[in-house]
């Protein structure tokens, strides 16, 4: 069997491959949104969101199979199970807390799934599949947003989208202490392939500092529109001088 079918390792040609394939993926999605018209523009996004349902809802359950049930990390708990999610309401009912959740989780957290991938099977493997379309659902839906929906995430979307993800670290961390499981990885165990958490010390210190970091993400997520507000502001101020 071929090494690329075989297993997967962070950092080799295989993972630049997949990443440029994912990105123009979301490039054609985004360059097809902008380019259509009203109607076909909803068309697009529906289909975009039924593929994604129909294929979380199959991944749901090949999870939960008996022949691939993994307690420490089939149940779907893991905040990038929880985001995907967030893809449908955000992108079909447009409510604002929805979209900035879904903006501040997939750009800011999401987005390091690409980076540092906690992976270690091939392509002739379901895994493989799993964690490289559900998360270019997740990033994907997020840009479409921001590039073809226009929406532009404000200071309160940061402060909602770090309430939230603290609440649910919380929630992990005392589901994890019971189980000795990593889900939200602020968990006592390690997710297995070298990662960022490796340099973070012993738990559950740990879990802090995943936490910390984590809000440092969705922060600098932020600050490119923070300083658009404010380069926009400055204009306005210099424009009304006489």
């Amino acid at each position: 069997m071929p090494a690329f079918f075989a297993e997967f390792h962070a950092f080799s040609l295989h993972h630049a491959v997949v990443i440029a394939v994912c990105a123009l993926v979301v490039i054609g999605l985004c360059l097809l949104g902008r380019w259509a018209g009203t109607r076909a523009e909803l068309r697009l996004r529906r289909a975009w969101i039924a593929v994604l349902i129909a294929w979380q809802a199959w991944m749901l359950v090949w999870w939960l199979l008996p022949a691939n049930f993994e307690p420490q990390d089939s149940y779907p708990l893991h905040l990038c199970d929880l985001a995907v999610w967030l893809a449908p309401v955000a992108l079909l009912s447009e409510r604002r807390w929805s979209r900035g959740l879904l903006y501040f989780w997939a750009i800011g957290l999401s987005t390091q799934a690409f980076a540092t991938p906690v992976l270690s099977e091939g392509a002739g493997e379901w895994r493989y599949w799993s964690f490289w379309i559900g998360h270019t659902q997740i990033v994907g839906s997020a840009v479409y947003d921001i590039v073809v929906r226009r929406f532009r995430p404000h200071a309160g979307d940061l402060g909602f989208a770090v309430g939230v993800g603290a609440a649910y670290a919380a929630a992990m961390f005392a589901f994890n202490v019971r189980t000795g499981f990593n889900y939200g990885y602020v968990g006592p165990s390690s997710p297995g392939p070298r990662t960022v958490l490796d340099a973070l010390g012993p738990w559950p210190l740990r879990a802090v500092w995943v936490v910390l970091l984590a809000t440092l993400a969705q922060v600098l997520a932020w600050l490119p529109w923070a300083a658009a507000r404010g380069a926009a502001a400055g204009q306005v101020g210099a424009g009304g001088v006489r």
